[in-house]
């Protein structure tokens, strides 16, 4: 009698040996050989999709994952996102000059501080002016000279680590260190887990966000003028993560958070029934004054609960959606759009 957890099984079949079954193991047998390349020193390079036992496992799991959100392994969503990190930024646009500068404000939360550089390169790639204000869960002596040195200016503040990247940014709307600004540029280190299938989800999805929203200085541009150009428009984000889609329906996008979410909407007097909209991962640019609203909620960092690797139905949660429910009207873009 054998007994599994579904979890565990990616494909199984269960039946007599045969004797014709003996050339597939030897032919299983030569294509390992021809897959590995041995290194030396005991080192053998293996493809990932050829993995087998308890890694390749795993691996299905993570790639299954990634499918859940649309970056399939055959998906342009991945390909892309993996091009434009192994191959850099794409040979420059014709500059787009903009017809207005506005007051721009990059909202950066850094819980894992050595993410610092992969940010760092790519802030360096907007090359217009912005206020860098980066929050940190712990004092960094290093980091701070660092990000000083490279973005003069910069605030670089320390808060208590509750509410992931939301807790801060309310923070810091609730101080009122967002008010002088036209724009917000709102960011984080996303990581999903240290290691396993969440972990590759976790950098698939930071890279790829990160790569539409300051990919280049043509990306900023773009997103620029679409606020000039359409003052409707409150909120740009990745088209990738703009929930619900094909791939993450209405109920798996409200997840456990549809009763606390309703009421923050009517405490702001707004409908209850607004149809969800909004960016996952709480990325995205906003205008400063569509955020006006969420200061009847009264939040600051003290509302949030102390962090327990919470993955549903905490108030970051629920904030995740309203940000996106409180603008009228809101937008996605991709660096790779025409």
């Amino acid at each position: 009698m054998l007994q599994f957890d579904s979890r565990d099984i990616v494909a199984s079949s269960i039946r007599r040996l045969r004797i014709r079954d003996l050339g597939a193991l030897l032919r299983q047998g030569r294509r390992r050989k021809r897959f590995e390349l041995p290194l030396g020193k005991g080192i053998v390079l293996r493809p990932l999709l050829h993995l087998s036992g308890p890694e390749g496992r795993e691996m299905a799991l993570a790639l299954r994952g990634l499918a859940g959100w649309g970056f399939g392994t055959a998906s342009d969503n991945l390909q892309k996102t993996l091009s434009r990190h192994f191959n850099g930024r794409p040979v420059q646009a014709p500059q787009r000059l903009p017809t207005s500068e506005p007051r721009i404000a990059v909202a950066l939360h850094l819980h894992y501080v050595d993410l610092w550089p992969e940010f760092e390169a790519l802030l360096e790639a907007i090359d217009r002016p912005f206020q860098l204000i980066l929050t940190l869960t712990r004092p960094d002596a290093a980091l701070t000279e660092r990000v000083q040195a490279r973005f003069r200016g910069a605030e670089i503040l320390v808060y208590e680590n509750r509410g992931r990247d939301v807790g801060p940014f309310i923070q810091l709307l609730h101080e009122g260190r967002l008010d002088s600004f036209d724009l917000v540029c709102k960011l984080h280190g996303k990581k999903s887990g240290l290691s396993g299938p969440r972990m590759l989800l976790g950098e698939i999805w930071r890279r790829a966000i990160l790569f539409d929203l300051i990919g280049s200085r043509d990306v900023v541009d773009r997103i620029v003028a679409e606020f000039e150009h359409s003052r409707e428009t409150r909120m740009i984000g990745s088209r990738r993560f703009r929930l619900p889609n094909e791939w993450k329906r209405e109920k798996a996008a409200w997840g456990e958070n549809r009763a606390m979410v309703r009421n923050m909407l009517l405490t702001m007097g707004m409908s209850a029934d607004s149809r969800l909209d909004f960016f996952a991962g709480t990325m995205f640019w906003v205008r400063r004054g569509a955020l006006e609203p969420l200061k009847q909620l009264g939040l600051s960092l003290a509302s949030f609960p102390d962090e327990a690797s919470q993955q549903d139905g905490t108030l970051q949660h629920a904030l995740e959606r309203v940000l996106g429910l409180i603008s009228a009207k809101i937008s996605g873009v991709a660096w790779d759009d025409e």
